[in-house]
């Protein structure tokens, strides 16, 4: 597969989770926060299974234990997101989200000891503006203790794309339904713990879920897990920053939101942000 086949595939998934910010305000409707995400998790990673099966059998012990770990990265980054978003504005959690954009080409830096180009982090920082523009309404004002979980749940999502790129050699349907998997048990255990067990939700919170487990988990991370091994982390996590343009896209063709002028113009700075970055023309080694 091309690179740019890949992000075209990353793109499809960002427009996936964009319509998934809707579908996750209506399965709240009927199921708790930790109890939303353990059940698409679990019942994407248990279709998957017999799929992925011949291919785990396959797989050594210490890439299964790296498939896990894929996973409960994951799972920290969905936990420190919800749990953040008790405390903040949803605009100010999304764009604190959207921070991983920044983070990966300094974390691929740190532990890898791979430097980001200076085209890298030129479009990592004007992605942010556009992101800031699409999200922000008051600002960053009055941070608080949701803003620091959002800003942990982003670092958790610039390591779990890190960790995709990293063991990208492990076959694409056996390191998603790791992922899946793990993930899901871990939001079980934490569910279990922390929350009722969900009663028997309204029709419309059944069929979000539903939207989540096929659409925003079982196709969208087998599709990032399949196109991260024939592209970058950081090429990954400003593609994904898209999810905040569709969303809001979505909103306004669905529910009929209210599009501003200067969401306009961070949703097209966004896009921007991706064409420059993936636009390599000959002698140009920015």
């Amino acid at each position: 597969m091309k690179r740019s086949q890949a992000n075209g595939i990353l793109i499809l998934v960002a427009m996936v989770w964009g319509a998934g910010f809707i579908a996750t305000d209506g399965a709240l409707e009927g199921f708790t926060p930790f109890w939303m995400v353990s059940i698409r998790f679990v019942i994407a990673g248990l279709l998957l299974l017999p799929f992925a099966w011949s291919g785990l059998r396959g797989v050594s012990s210490h890439d299964i234990g790296k498939g896990c770990l894929a996973g409960i990265l994951l799972f920290l980054a969905f936990a420190f997101q919800t749990i953040g978003l008790q405390y903040t504005t949803p605009s100010k959690n999304a764009f604190l989200t959207a921070v991983n954009v920044v983070l990966v080409p300094y974390l691929i830096w740190l532990l890898m000891k791979h430097r980001p180009t200076r085209k890298q982090v030129l479009c990592s920082l004007t992605c942010m503006i556009g992101v800031a523009l699409l999200t922000l309404d008051g600002g960053l004002s009055n941070f608080s203790k949701g803003d620091v979980l959002s800003l942990i749940c982003a670092v958790f999502f610039a390591l779990h794309m890190m960790s995709l790129e990293r063991y990208s050699h492990i076959p694409p349907l056996s390191l998603t339904a790791l992922q899946l998997l793990s993930a899901g048990i871990s939001a079980t255990l934490i569910a279990l713990c922390t929350e009722p067990f969900p009663h028997l939700p309204s029709t419309k919170a059944f069929g979000s879920l539903l939207f989540l487990i096929f659409g925003s988990t079982l196709l969208a991370y087998l599709l990032q897990t399949w196109a991260q091994q024939h592209t970058s982390a950081n090429t990954t996590s400003l593609i994904l920053t898209m999810e905040a343009l569709f969303a809001s896209l979505f909103s306004f063709l669905l529910l009929h939101e209210v599009m501003s002028v200067k969401m306009i113009i961070g949703g097209l700075i966004i896009f921007a942000s991706v064409v420059i970055m993936e636009w390599h023309p000959k002698g140009n080694q920015l």
